[in-house]
């Protein structure tokens, strides 16, 4: 009698505890999307109050309209009311932004992380397999441990505007290559008038459209009283076009995710790299880890400003004599622009050419100040 008293006070005991567990208290709860094209892989993971991590999974929802009702469904038996729900998935191109504007027009906290910054978390949980599930567990997991800047929709003209300048760019690549086609052709010992004439022309259209792309972001920011006056702080800056403005602000979507001059430069690929190891001295470098348009619409403009601009001519002449190549003295010119571009908007500045040097005196007119007191205190 007193051993079965005791086998029920024990299962009691069981049974309180798994429903003890069933009502621990719920931190943070974070959806993990890993988007691909056709499916979204879900992991949806919660964080109770003893610090454990819990994951649900479900089977992968469609890519579109009819997997994103699903999807909300699930959400709505699954999360806790109480508790925000924060999602989290990576920029993929234009595949995440159907998901991304859908759950965030429906009240969620929506967060698009850049893929160098999942890929290094990734890295830190030594994670050598490699399927969507598992990246939909980590994006989740990620969530939970981190606290993440919420994403929110750009503007229709800011993502219109990022359109019209990789159409631009795209044009201008086909440019070149019909260009030396055209050379080639001409150059050759047989050559075909007919075949001479038709590249002609397609290099003429070309240019007709790059034109009307150029136009039509004009009449896009011109419409837009805010964004015309913001990007005139931007080609107030001497040796910087409208079009090179234009792209920048468009690539970065008015740097509306950056936070710092250290992010945009990761974000444009301009961070540098070093690699050294015991007797080995690698060479330093960007990473190239980033936006190539931004990259290569700014290859002009820093051989304008390194001519023409004060601020950036003194810069690229301090630093050429002590670099190996030209160029790498040119990169730095284009990274320092870059963060120039981003300070002007950031703070709604015109460019002052005088800026270094009004800096400069400051400094010493703070330090000659600190001297005279140091001094009095003394005396």
């Amino acid at each position: 009698m007193i051993e079965i008293e005791s086998s029920a006070s024990k299962d009691d005991k069981e049974n309180y505890s798994l429903k003890t567990e069933e009502m621990e208290k719920r931190l943070k709860q974070s959806l993990g999307i890993d988007v691909s094209k056709s499916n979204l892989s879900l992991s949806l993971g919660f964080l109770n109050e003893r610090l454990v991590k819990e994951f649900e999974s479900r089977p992968d929802v469609s890519n579109d309209i009819k997997g994103y009702k699903v999807l909300l469904k699930w959400l709505g038996a699954s999360v806790d009311p109480n508790v925000e729900l924060l999602v989290v998935m990576e920029a993929t191109g234009v595949y995440h932004q159907g998901i991304a504007h859908y759950l965030y027009e429906h009240g969620h906290s929506v967060c698009v992380m850049q893929s160098g910054r999942v890929k290094r978390y990734a890295q830190s949980l030594d994670q050598r397999s490699k399927t969507d599930a598992l990246d939909s567990r980590m994006l989740s997991m990620l969530g939970l441990e981190r606290n993440i800047r919420p994403w929110h929709p750009p503007s229709k003209e800011l993502q219109e505007l990022k359109g019209l300048s990789r159409e631009r760019g795209s044009l201008l690549n086909d440019r070149t290559v019909e260009t030396n086609r055209q050379g080639a052709i001409a150059s050759s010992v047989h050559s075909n008038a007919r075949a001479l004439k038709r590249h002609k022309a397609r290099l003429k259209l070309l240019n007709a459209q790059i034109a009307a792309v150029e136009e039509e972001m004009r009449s896009l920011i011109a419409d837009n009283e805010e964004l015309k006056r913001k990007l005139e702080y931007l080609t107030s800056i001497p040796g910087v076009s409208f079009v090179s403005a234009a792209t920048v602000i468009g690539e970065t979507l008015g740097f509306e995710s950056i936070v710092n001059a250290k992010q945009l430069a990761s974000y444009a690929g301009y961070d540098v790299v070093l690699r050294e190891s015991g007797n080995f001295k690698g060479k330093t470098r960007i990473s190239k880890k980033g936006n190539s348009h931004i990259r290569g619409v700014l290859h002009m403009p820093s051989m304008t400003c390194v001519r023409c601009n004060p601020t950036l001519k003194q810069f690229y002449n301090r630093l050429k004599p002590n670099k190996a190549k030209p160029l790498v003295a040119l990169v730095a010119v284009q990274r320092k622009l870059l963060i120039l571009m981003y300070t002007l908007w950031k703070n709604e500045r015109f460019y002052d050419a005088e800026f270094e040097i009004k800096k400069q005196q400051k400094h010493e007119a703070l330090a000659a100040r600190d001297n005279n007191l140091i001094n009095q205190s003394v005396s």
